[in-house]
C-alpha cells in the first residue's frame, strides 16, 4: 500500500477513528533548472479527497504539513496554478479545483484554487476564519497539497531516505523508495534472475517475486563486471549479479486503488555508455574534469530529478551485462537485457506514473550503439516497447553489426587465453562454451580486457535480421521518431598520448597509420588541405591545429559521417519526417571522460549528458552556471522530452523549427544557447562516403 492512513477526524474536539485508501501523490515544482534561483521549491499534491482534519494527518504520515498559503517566493500561486493545472506535472487539474492547504491555526484548513489570474500574491484567509474562498465545509472532501520538506540530492552528500514511500507494482512486488526536492525514486531494482552458474552468456530469466513482497529501493545496485576505465573510477568490478533498473518520478500512483484520472507522463528508457565494456547507471568515483583535478569525488550524472520534474517525465536508467558476458558465444545477451527491462517498464511503470505507450529509448556512447541496436532488433521482438529514440554519440562504423562467425571468433580468441581452446583450433565448440562458463569472473574480465576484444551484436537471423543500413533500406526496422547527436570534437578525448597535445604539423600524416590502410591514408592526404588544413589551423587553449584537426578527422570517421549517413538515409528512404541530426556546438566537461590535455576548450565526448540530465547542479561541477549554460540547459531539457511527449522535439514556443534532416542542414546547439540550422562538414562526410566508405556490419 502506498499510505496506509489510520485517520483521527478531531473537527471541533470530535474524536472519530477511520481507515482511508491509498492516494496518488505528486511533487509540484516550480524546478527552472537554474541552481541560483533561492526560490525553486516543491510541494506534495495528494489526488485523493480528505476532509480538513483527515488532511492534516495525511500530510503527517508523509513526514510533512499541510502546505502554507503561497506568497510572493516559492511557490507563488502563480506557479503553483501553473503547475497543477499543467499536463507536465502529472496532476493536470481543472482551473475550478479547490485543495486544502494550511489555515490560520495549526489544526485549521484554507482552500486554494489554481487559477492563472493569480499574480504575485496570494491572500491568505483572516486570521479569524478556518476556510479561505467561501464557505467551504471542514468537513468537505478535498485533495491536499503537503509541504515537501526533503532536500535535493547531492553526489557527494550521503541521501537522506527518511522520507519513504511504497509503491504496489503488478509484477515486481511492492517497492520501497524516498523523495527528494523534486522526485521519488526507487533505486536498485532487479529486474532479471543473477546470470550466474548455468544462466551465465544465456538470455536473461525476469526476476521473481511473489506478490506482497517488500522490496527495498533505497540503493543502487552493483556495477556489472568489468575492467578499469575512466567512466568507472579506474576500478575493477566482479559483480555478475547486477541487472538492476532506477526509476525517478514525480509521481507515484496508488497500487490498490488505481485513480483513472492520474495522467501518465511519457518514459526515458536510458542505456549508459562505456564501449560494452564498461560503465554504470548509477554514481561513479571521480577525480578530474577536463579543467583540471578536483580531487576524490563522486559524480551521479545520470540522476533523473533535475529531468523528471522540468520536463514532467518518468526516467528508467538500466544496467546490462558488459565485456563478454554480454557477447560471449554470439549470445547477444546484452541486447535480451534491455529487452527485458523494457518489457519490465511495460509491465510496471504505470505504478510510478509512467506511460507504457510512450517509451523513448536513449544512450550514450555505446549506450547510442545499444540505442541502435534495438531500432536495428527485428520488430517482431520490439514492437510496442518503445515510441521514439535519441543516439548520443553512437559509433556506428565501430560498434558493427557482427556475424555469427566473426563473434564465434572473438570467442576462439578468449578461449583461447583463458586456456579453454588450443592454440591451434580454428573452431569455437560448445565444449569450448562450458569451460568459459565454469571459470572465475575476474578471469574473463581481465583476459578479453587484456586482449582489447571488441565485442559487438550479432546478426543471428531471428533476433536480428541484419545491420542496421540494411535495415533501415528495407524498412524491417523499428521506424519511430529519432534524434542523432554528435559533439563537435569528439575525438578530442581519444587523441593517444603518444600524440604532444602540441604537435607539430608532420604528426598528421604519420599519424594516419593508426586508423587508415595506405590506401585511405593517401586519399585523407590528397583532400588535406581542403578538408583538414592541418599545416595552417590555429591552435586553441594549448592544442596545435594539427591535433584538432586529427581529432576533427576521426570524430567524422567514426561518429559524426556515419550518424549523418544513417539519419539522412532514415528520413530519405523508410522513416520520412522522423530523423533529426543534432551537433553540440557547446558542452560542459563530463566526469566520465575528462580529458584536462586534449578536451580544454573542446566539446569533447559526453560533453552534452550536463545538459541533457541537468546533473551539474547535483554533481556541484561548474556552478554557477552562466544565464547561457542554464538555458542550454533547458533548451536541451524540452527538446528531449517533448520528443518523449509528442514524437517532435519542436516544443510549443519554440525559437528555432528543427527541420527532419533530409538534406544538408543540420541544427547547431551553439554556445550562444541558440540554434542554428545550417550545412556542417558536408563535404567531410561526402569524401568519407565516397572516398573511404562506411561500413556498419562485418561477415
Amino acid at each position: 500500500m502506498l499510505i496506509p492512513l489510520s485517520v483521527l477526524a478531531f473537527a471541533l474536539g470530535a474524536v472519530q477513528v477511520a481507515a482511508y485508501p491509498d492516494t496518488d501523490v505528486i511533487i509540484v515544482s516550480n524546478n527552472d533548472l537554474d541552481p541560483s534561483n533561492s526560490n525553486r521549491a516543491s510541494a506534495l499534491y495528494l489526488r485523493s479527497a480528505f476532509s480538513c482534519a483527515e488532511a492534516l494527518i495525511a500530510c503527517e504520515s508523509l513526514q510533512e504539513t499541510l502546505l502554507p498559503p503561497p506568497n510572493s517566493t516559492g511557490l507563488t500561486a502563480q506557479n503553483l496554478s501553473v503547475a497543477l493545472i499543467s499536463d507536465r506535472h502529472g496532476a493536470t487539474l481543472d482551473a475550478t479545483q479547490q485543495i486544502w492547504i494550511a489555515g490560520a491555526s495549526a489544526d485549521s484548513c484554507a482552500v486554494f484554487t489554481p487559477s492563472y489570474s493569480y499574480t504575485d500574491e496570494y491572500t491568505a484567509p483572516p486570521a479569524d476564519t478556518d476556510v479561505y474562498a467561501g464557505d467551504a465545509d471542514l468537513t468537505e472532501a478535498l485533495p491536499v497539497l503537503c509541504t515537501n520538506s526533503a532536500p535535493l540530492t547531492r553526489s557527494n552528500i550521503t541521501s537522506d531516505i527518511s522520507r519513504q514511500i511504497q509503491v504496489s507494482t503488478p509484477a515486481a512486488g511492492i517497492f520501497t523508495g524516498y523523495r527528494d526536492k523534486f522526485s521519488f525514486r526507487f533505486l536498485g531494482i532487479k529486474y532479471a534472475e543473477p546470470p550466474i552458474g548455468e544462466a551465465r552468456f544465456q538470455p536473461p530469466i525476469p526476476f521473481a517475486a511473489p506478490p506482497g513482497t517488500v522490496r527495498s529501493g533505497l540503493e543502487y545496485g552493483p556495477a556489472c563486471a568489468q575492467p578499469p576505465d575512466p567512466d568507472n573510477g579506474h576500478d575493477w568490478y566482479n559483480d555478475e549479479d547486477c541487472l538492476q533498473l532506477n526509476v525517478f518520478s514525480p509521481v507515484v500512483n496508488s497500487g490498490s486503488v488505481q485513480n483513472e484520472s492520474t495522467p501518465r507522463l511519457p518514459v526515458m528508457f536510458f542505456i549508459h555508455g562505456g564501449g560494452l565494456n564498461t560503465g554504470d547507471s548509477g554514481p561513479i568515483p571521480f577525480n578530474e574534469t577536463t579543467s583540471g583535478y578536483v580531487g576524490p569525488s563522486i559524480s551521479n550524472i545520470f540522476d533523473g530529478t533535475n529531468m523528471v520534474s522540468y520536463g514532467g517525465v518518468v526516467l528508467v536508467t538500466v544496467n546490462y551485462r558488459l565485456t563478454a558476458f554480454g557477447w560471449f558465444n554470439a549470445s547477444n545477451a546484452a541486447l535480451m537485457d534491455t529487452l527485458l527491462a523494457l518489457h519490465w517498464v511495460q509491465d510496471n511503470i504505470e505504478a510510478f506514473g509512467g506511460d507504457p505507450t510512450r517509451v523513448l529509448i536513449f544512450g550514450e556512447s555505446a549506450g547510442g550503439g545499444m540505442t541502435r541496436y534495438l531500432l536495428g532488433t527485428n520488430p517482431e521482438y520490439t514492437e510496442g516497447l518503445f515510441s521514439a529514440a535519441i543516439l548520443e554519440s553512437d559509433w556506428p562504423t565501430s560498434n558493427q553489426f557482427y556475424s555469427v562467425e566473426r563473434s564465434l571468433d572473438v570467442s576462439l580468441t578468449l578461449a583461447k587465453a583463458l586456456g579453454c581452446a588450443s592454440n591451434s583450433s580454428t573452431a569455437f565448440t560448445e565444449t569450448m562454451a562450458l569451460c568459459v562458463r565454469e571459470l572465475p569472473t575476474m578471469e574473463i574480465v581481465a583476459a578479453s580486457y587484456n586482449l582489447g576484444l571488441s565485442w559487438e551484436i550479432i546478426v543471428d537471423g531471428d533476433l536480428v535480421l541484419t545491420d542496421i543500413a540494411s535495415s533501415i533500406k528495407d524498412g524491417d526496422y523499428a521506424r519511430v521518431p529519432t534524434i542523432w547527436a554528435t559533439n563537435e570534437c569528439e575525438y578530442c578525448f581519444f587523441i593517444p598520448d603518444s600524440i604532444p597535445v602540441n604537435a607539430a604539423p608532420s604528426y598528421f600524416p604519420d599519424s594516419l597509420s593508426i586508423w587508415f590502410n595506405s590506401t585511405q591514408a593517401a586519399e585523407i592526404m590528397n583532400v588535406s588541405q581542403a578538408l583538414y588544413p592541418y599545416a595552417t589551423a590555429p591552435a586553441e587553449d594549448g592544442i596545435s591545429g594539427t591535433v584538432l584537426q586529427l581529432a576533427q578527422l576521426m570524430t567524422d570517421w567514426y561518429l559524426h559521417c556515419p550518424m549523418l549517413y544513417l539519419s539522412s538515409l532514415a528520413d530519405n528512404t523508410t522513416n520520412p519526417g522522423n530523423n533529426y541530426k543534432v551537433m553540440f556546438a557547446v558542452g560542459l566537461g563530463s566526469t566520465i571522460t575528462a580529458n584536462p590535455r586534449t578536451c580544454v576548450g573542446q566539446v569533447c565526448h559526453a560533453d552534452e549528458l550536463y545538459w541533457v540530465f541537468a546533473t551539474a547542479e547535483t554533481d556541484n561541477l561548474y556552478q554557477p552556471l552562466t544565464p547561457s549554460e542554464v538555458a542550454t540547459t533547458q533548451e536541451v531539457n524540452k527538446r528531449w522530452t517533448s520528443l518523449a511527449w509528442t514524437g517532435n522535439p519542436n516544443y510549443e514556443g519554440a525559437l528555432v523549427e528543427w527541420p527532419p534532416y533530409t538534406g544538408d542542414d543540420e541544427v547547431i546547439i551553439n554556445a550562444t544557447a541558440t540554434e542554428t540550422v545550417e550545412p556542417y562538414r558536408v563535404a567531410q562526410c561526402d569524401f568519407i562516403e565516397s572516398q573511404l566508405g562506411l561500413v556498419f556490419g562485418q561477415q
